[in-house]
């Protein structure tokens, strides 16, 4: 456990938990639904794992005692950074090295408390919690590039035939209909678009697509 450490990163400042908190709680929620179908009765339908929460309670020493690790830093300017990540609404890394549970992964601070105590001036003792973050910007999506084939001499379009094929596009991890939308048409509120035409698919949530649908883009 000598090796065992906690460290944010918050604006490029890296912040060693200077004091290892008695307990960390980890919580990771399921969102998973239950559902009857006929004849079989109740079941499971599986879905992705919610953002996970991070917190725990320490304090911040004002310098070195035997039960700190790492680099002890004056307990005042960590708390300014920290609170300005929060109030930045800028994303920090959480990191935990030195287990077999090694854990790097980008949080935003939910809650951020502490308190300086009479007899123990200069050490803060805090309590934090902190929530995965996920970024949920739009991506650029680049279909692939379709060989040309030589002309061919066009045929008239029978009654009911539709002149072309119709393009699909398969769905990819952090998709929404929105950035898929925006990408193939240039605006997201077209996303209604392609929804309609794939209800059958989609079901009656549009905000619930999944990798590997595919989708057909009227």
């Amino acid at each position: 456990m000598s090796r065992y450490r906690m460290t944010l990163i918050a604006g490029g400042r890296e912040i060693n938990i200077p004091v290892l908190p008695a307990s960390l709680k980890v919580s990771s929620p399921g969102k998973n639904e239950r559902t009857t179908v006929l004849e079989l009765g109740e079941v499971l339908i599986l879905r992705k794992k919610g953002l996970r929460t991070i917190e725990w309670d320490s304090f911040f020493p004002k310098s070195s005692a035997p039960y700190t690790t790492g680099q002890v830093r004056n307990p005042t300017a960590i708390i300014q950074a920290i609170q300005s990540a929060r109030d930045s609404r800028t994303p920090l890394r959480f990191l935990i090295t030195g287990t077999d549970l090694d854990m790097n992964v980008k949080m935003g601070v939910e809650s951020f408390e502490y308190e300086e105590r009479s007899g123990e001036l200069g050490d803060f003792y805090y309590s934090i919690k902190l929530y995965e973050w996920r970024d949920y910007s739009a991506k650029r999506i680049t279909l692939p590039a379709q060989k040309s084939e030589p002309a061919k001499a066009q045929e008239p379009t029978r009654a009911g035939q539709p002149a072309s094929k119709p393009k699909t596009y398969t769905v990819k991890s952090g998709d929404c209909l929105w950035n898929i939308a925006k990408a193939l048409y240039g605006n997201g509120a077209d996303y209604t678009k392609i929804y309609n035409a794939n209800k059958g698919t989609i079901g009656k949530n549009p905000n619930l697509i999944y990798p590997g649908q595919t989708f057909t883009i009227p």
